[in-house]
């Protein structure tokens, strides 16, 4: 299966794809979007999107993308431990970096360690793995990269400091994503969208229709809508589904639902 992914080879969901897909290939996109589009041309055959990181939260984009297009269906998930290091060229050391490159996300979940060393710029890129390509192409040992350790050896650097997030468990969950999947007859996890009526209580109402059914919610993901200015879509994801208990949990709601994903 070639699977698409946002980033360099060698970034955090290259290697997440990999373990989700046996025998995969994988082939990097710039953005999310590209990714996306990539899968609904048919230009590859599944899309591995992240939606989750305990420490920075959701990635409201990729619930949107799901949205945009009913083509794509959520067939699986993976959660994946993320450990970030510092990584530069290999003749650097700690006390020559003066700038640091990531993505915003790593960035994130490394405040702490780039707080202690205030010589350190952070500059925000694109990639993980794309930020550790350009250092190593520069040769620069002021030049530095937060990224995999999987990345560093990809890319003949040095990794300068482990495991420097600020949480030592820190996971991102994965979305595995394919066009008109075909329905599973059985499934222990569900997302649904839903855009309720406007008025007191819709929401409450909504979440009482899974709990009254035994439905268990694990994350509610509020969207603006673009329908009109401060409207909003919920993205509720659902485990122990039971595929009758959900569908008529969804025939009580009172507004649009899309069943964006049974695996």
């Amino acid at each position: 299966m070639l699977v698409a992914y946002q980033g360099e080879p060698g970034a955090f969901s290259d290697d997440a794809a990999r373990r989700l897909v046996p025998n995969a290939r994988t082939r990097g996109y710039r953005t999310f979007d590209d990714a996306a589009a990539a899968l609904a041309t048919g230009e590859v055959e599944a899309a591995l999107l992240p939606v989750e990181n305990s420490i920075s939260g959701s990635v409201p984009r990729v619930y949107d993308l799901l949205w945009s297009d009913a083509r794509l269906g959520i067939v699986d998930e993976i959660v994946y431990r993320v450990v970030q290091n510092l990584i530069g060229t290999p003749d650097s050391s700690l006390d020559r970096v003066r700038e640091v490159r990531s993505h915003p996300v790593a960035l994130e979940q490394c405040r702490r360690f780039l707080a202690a060393h205030p010589a350190m710029a952070s500059v925000i890129v694109a990639d993980t793995a794309g930020a550790v390509a350009e250092i190593a192409r520069l040769g620069d040992p002021a030049f530095a990269a937060i990224a995999s350790q999987a990345a560093a050896s990809r890319y003949g650097a040095k990794l300068l400091a482990e495991s420097i997030q600020d949480v030592d468990d820190n996971f991102t969950r994965f979305f595995l994503v394919q066009k008109d999947p075909p329905r599973r007859a059985t499934a222990t996890r569900a997302c649904v969208a839903l855009c309720l009526a406007h008025r007191p209580g819709s929401l409450r109402d909504a979440l009482a229709a899974f709990a009254d059914l035994g439905l268990n919610l694990r994350t509610l993901v509020s969207r603006p809508s673009l329908e009109e200015p401060f409207t909003y879509r919920f993205y509720c994801e659902i485990v122990g589904v039971d595929a009758g208990a959900l569908e008529r949990a969804v025939s009580r709601i009172d507004g649009t639902t899309r069943t964006m994903g049974l695996y």
